[in-house]
This record gives structure tokens, sequence and C-alpha cells, in this order.
């Protein structure tokens, strides 16, 4: 009799554990491979890239880093930053089909440009960015869950 209790306080225990790290691994994941990853990204790339970082809960005591940056209309181009882009030209849309009849932005003076056409260098490659960033990351996320956890038993002992 003793040792079917001693399996069950053995379970609740195991349960109340995976329980508290399923509540916090978000604040975890987020101190640990978010915000440094938004750190490197805004380095490497850019600010606006590194604010489409996000961490989304995919299961239990699970995370997913993931990456949604998209241009003003919508569109997904982390793709293209990811792969990298050939040199290209861009040209307006027109009125006729929903765009302007010139491309405009803004410069690094901070002065208004427009023009009809842009000869665009191509983009570079940032290949396996997110793998990278979650393979760079993982191990500190691990060694946090191990950490709180120890920390919450020896809270809860007491």
């Amino acid at each position: 009799m003793s040792l079917d209790l001693t399996k069950q306080r053995l379970q609740s225990a195991k349960d109340r554990i995976n329980r508290y790290i399923d509540q916090n691994i978000m604040l975890w994941a987020t101190e640990e491979i978010l915000l440094p990853a938004q750190v490197d990204v805004a380095n490497s790339i850019s600010q606006r890239a590194s604010e489409a970082l996000g961490l989304e809960k995919s299961g239990f005591m699970k995370v997913d880093l993931t990456w949604d940056l998209r241009d003003d209309e919508g569109k997904p181009i982390h793709f293209f930053l990811e792969f990298g882009t050939s040199p290209h030209i861009i040209r307006p849309k027109g009125k006729l089909f929903g765009g302007a009849d010139a491309l405009h932005w803004v410069g690094p003076t901070g002065k208004d440009i427009f023009a009809k056409i842009v000869r665009h260098p191509g983009s570079k490659k940032h290949v396996g960015l997110i793998e990278n960033i979650k393979n760079e990351r993982v191990p500190a996320l691990r060694e946090r869950i191990i950490s709180e956890t120890q920390n919450y038993l020896e809270i809860s002992a007491i």
C-alpha cells in the first residue's frame, strides 16, 4: 500500500513540475531566445526585421521562434531576406493597377526620394537565420529551465 502512495506522490510532484515549466516557458524563452535574437537581427539586418521575430506556444512545455516580416501590402518578405535576391529592376505599379506612377522612399538623410525605376543590387542571404538562432539559443533555455526548476523544488520543499 505504501508503494502505491509513494508512486502517486512522485507522479503528483512530476505533474506539478511540468505545470510550473509550462506556465513559465514563454517568459524564459523570451528572455533566453527572443530578446537576444532580436538584438542580433537588428544589428545584422534591421530593426524592422528584428521586430518581426516572435514566440508562439506550440504545445505543452513547447515554444517556437517565428519570423513573419511583411511589406507594406502585407506580403511576406522574410523569405527574400533569408534566401537573398539577385539584382533586379523595380518599377512602380502605376495608378491603373492600384499603385503609383513613381516609386517613393525616404533616403538616409530623411528626404523624400522619387524615381520611375530602381536598379536594386539584390539582397544578402541570411540562410538558416531562424534555425541558427534556435540552435544557438536553445541550450541557454534548457539551462534556464533546469535552474528555475531546481529553485522551484527548493522553495517547495520548505
